[in-house]
């Protein structure tokens, strides 16, 4: 009978007695080439694990190697826990590619729902698009609106300029055009509308022209 290719057991590692415990060798030799299909070291851990001479190790560390190890208890319990946590990582081992594939699948999938559903650029950045529309829109409103304030400042300033012309230095007109400073109101200029503002009552008439002498040729000088 040609040997296994391949040693599931680290003989070497664990105590003397399991290079005696012919359970274990009859599991290793099932469960690799040549006695079974090539494949990975998984499906070798696998199948060891599930042998059925090696099953009571699952539940203590009787029924397996209790002769080889008669003569030493801590080795056959040393066995037994390297044979559980060797299986309980050879499940794990199973396990992990599985749950990759499925995690792959499902990212796979919501990338495909995202991509469909996704749309145009202008459907899924409409929101951004509208906010600096009102923003342009606000600042062309708050500059137009500073013009005409401007504007009719500057006007406003300039009649009042006009109709302080003229007044002494220590009178003035105020935004609602009333004389203002010492002596305003007793002043001639409180009661005289005409030389600087509209309205009746105007103080100031224009003289008459003079009518200038016609000479004639008989006249004596």
């Amino acid at each position: 009978m040609s040997q296994p290719v391949t040693t599931v057991v680290p003989f070497a590692s664990l105590p003397s007695c399991a290079a005696q415990c012919g359970p274990l060798y009859d599991a290793n030799g099932a469960c690799v080439p040549p006695a079974a299909p090539q494949t990975n070291e998984v499906t070798y851990d696998n199948c060891f694990c599930a042998y059925d001479t090696l099953q009571p190790f699952k539940q203590g560390t009787s029924g397996v190697c209790d002769a080889p190890c008669a003569a030493d208890p801590g080795g056959l319990s040393s066995i037994q826990s390297w044979f559980t946590s060797f299986c309980n990582e050879a499940a794990a081992a199973t396990t992990s590619p599985t749950s990759a594939t499925s995690s792959s699948t499902s990212t796979a999938n919501a990338a495909a729902s995202n991509n469909d559903g996704g749309g145009d650029w202008l459907s899924t950045h409409w929101k951004w698009v509208i906010m600096i529309v009102v923003i342009v829109v606000g600042i062309a409103g708050i500059w137009v609106g500073a013009c005409i304030w401007r504007r009719k400042y500057l006007k406003k300033k300039d009649r009042m300029y006009e109709l302080g012309k003229g007044l002494p230095s220590n009178i003035a007109v105020n935004t609602q055009g009333n004389l203002v400073g010492p002596g305003a109101r007793d002043s001639n200029y409180a009661n005289n509308q005409g030389m600087f503002m509209s309205g009746s009552g105007a103080g100031y008439t224009e003289k008459p022209k003079k009518e200038r002498k016609k000479w004639t040729v008989t006249q004596r000088t």
